[in-house]
């Protein structure tokens, strides 16, 4: 056995598997202990696998630049193929950190390359390609601390794109960039002019730091938004704050009143009774009850603030004369934050009051919140027979300047818990559903 071609399939191995640690780093988060370790033993398990079919491959086909360049190609595919696999649903967010990868591994082989030409330019073939292996390994793990710092943040930068068109022109860009460079080397050539290495590296490394650029202001851009749409939030918290202030007030002279009346109660009602009026008695207890109804907090749920938002607007549509369905599961110790499960609710529940005040005829909204195991789901449906303007991710546009907010809140929302949301309008309603893990925020 050459111990020779052993060896060179063990690099380009480790070269595969340092791709893929950069990629895996992106993700790193979304994944727990477990589902990690089970990755890595995966990983492990393939790499051993990739070393021996290197092996047999190199020794039938000599160490050349023909095969070292295909395996360079396409040997990652089986290494993402378990990271996609472990983090499924996210095919947008994988071609991005593929994209990021290719180029960021494209520009330390172009490193490796000019330290080849001018230290080994008369050596053999085979010598050049164990040495390039080697010099790309240790250009890799010498700009480890960058590529990490570079890797760690690409994704909550990217979740900043919205638009479905912005999102994939950003995450293919990096892979159109690296396709040009690679069409122009993937041949038998092992030698390219001063011209072209220099341009292999120059241009890729401007773009990146370009790239870098751009995505960090784009993440300013969408801070200072999410500061204005966080003031806005904040005034409409605090109206919120103060009409269940309010409300709360108006509960307790209520109760007050009741029990203040309690006994006079009792006694009309002992007296109705004892004059035989049992039908002025069932009327009189029907009308006690009403009154008990008007106004109040009603305990939807566990979570207070949660409750408060809907006794709010369920009070409000049932002062407007709309007809109410809630139907409210949720348990009393939850990871989502309830500040901001409340105001999701206090802007959707408001746009569908709105809308359903607008209509004639039946009027009614229908909420739904549950809570099984650790997956949500919220659902707020109105009758609507109107036209709906829908922006490019399916969900409804803002007609006029400073509406909106509900959207907002809701695009909020799914950022910070990876949530997903349906929008459909059909047979006179407008339903909503959301769907969401219940996790601590991102």
């Amino acid at each position: 056995m050459d111990w020779l071609v052993v060896l060179f399939a063990l690099q380009i191995t480790l070269i595969q598997i340092a791709a893929f640690y950069l990629r895996y780093y992106a993700f790193r988060d979304q994944l727990t202990p477990p589902q990690q370790r089970k990755l890595w033993q995966k990983i492990a398990g393939l790499g051993i696998i990739c070393v021996g079919f290197y092996t047999m491959l190199f020794s039938y086909t000599n160490i050349v630049v023909a095969t070292y360049k295909a395996v360079l190609l396409i040997g990652w595919i089986p290494y993402q193929f378990f990271l996609m696999n472990a983090l499924p649903r996210q095919r947008l967010s994988h071609t991005f950190i593929v994209s990021m990868s290719f180029l960021w591994n494209f520009i330390t082989h172009s490193i490796s390359c000019i330290i080849i030409a001018l230290f080994f330019i008369h050596c053999t073939e085979r010598v050049v390609l164990q040495a390039e292996a080697a010099i790309d390994l240790i250009t890799y793990l010498i700009l480890l601390p960058l590529s990490r710092k570079l890797f760690t943040d690409l994704l909550h930068t990217f979740a900043h794109f919205t638009r479905p068109l912005i999102r994939l022109y950003i995450s293919i860009l990096p892979f159109i960039m690296t396709v040009g460079y690679v069409a122009m080397i993937s041949d038998e050539i092992m030698w390219h002019s001063w011209e072209e290495r220099l341009a292999r590296l120059l241009l890729p490394v401007a773009f990146v730091f370009t790239y870098h650029y751009i995505m960090g202001t784009a993440k300013q851009i969408y801070q200072q938004k999410r500061l204005q749409h966080n003031k806005s939030i904040m005034k409409q918290e605090l109206l919120y704050l103060e009409e269940a202030r309010l409300l709360a007030a108006d509960n307790q002279n209520h109760v007050q009143k009741q029990l203040s009346s309690l006994l006079e109660t009792y006694e009309q009602l002992r007296q109705l009774i004892n004059d035989g009026n049992l039908e002025e008695a069932k009327a009189y207890i029907e009308q006690q009850e009403e009154k008990l109804s008007v106004g109040a907090i009603m305990s939807y749920t566990d979570n207070a603030i949660v409750n408060a938002a809907i006794s709010i607007y369920l009070n409000r549509a049932k002062n407007a004369g709309i007809k109410i369905t809630p139907k409210v599961n949720l348990p009393r110790n939850m990871k989502t934050d309830e500040n901001d499960l409340s105001v999701l609710l206090a802007n959707l529940l408001e746009n569908a009051l709105l809308a359903c005040i607008k209509e004639q005829g039946l009027r009614e909204i229908t909420l739904i919140l549950q809570h099984t195991d650790s997956q949500c789901v919220l659902e707020i449906a109105n009758t609507f027979h109107g036209n709906l303007k829908l922006g490019e991710d399916g969900l409804p546009k803002a007609s006029h300047s400073g509406h909106g907010i509900g959207m907002l809140s809701l695009k909020t929302f799914m950022n910070k818990y990876d949530g997903y949301a349906d929008f459909n309008c059909e047979n006179g309603w407008a339903r909503i559903t959301i769907y969401w893990e219940d996790k601590l925020p991102c």
